[in-house]
């Protein structure tokens, strides 16, 4: 687990619950408990379009010493891009990682699949 200070981790959850609104029920409870800075930071950046930047640099790295996350957190991140994606703040043609990409529980099924 990431040090961080857990005292901000009860105020992040309330403003990112309260930012989701109807979609709260995406609230990425793993990525809390394994990686609360990175929570903090998501919670910092949302309503901004440096977000959808922050959340390829999360999932796409050309550092080739990285383990990834656990499939669970990668969900709730692809979830809460998503739903901030639908904000439309970033620029359209800059795109994110996940461009093309409606249904995240499809594309790893898909992908698990194909074998990749």
């Amino acid at each position: 687990m990431e040090s961080a200070d857990m005292g901000d981790l009860p105020a992040w959850r309330d403003e990112l619950k309260a930012l989701l609104g109807n979609e709260a029920r995406y609230y990425p409870s793993r990525l809390e408990a394994s990686f609360p800075r990175i929570l903090g930071k998501i919670v910092s950046l949302w309503g901004k379009p440096e977000l959808d930047a922050y959340f390829n640099e999360l999932m796409l790295t050309d550092r080739f010493d990285r383990q990834g996350f656990p499939d669970s957190v990668a969900m709730e991140i692809f979830h809460l891009s998503s739903i901030h994606a639908g904000l439309h703040l970033s620029d359209k043609d800059s795109g994110t990682g996940w461009t093309g990409i409606q249904d995240a529980e499809l594309y790893r099924k898909a992908i698990q699949k194909d074998g990749g």
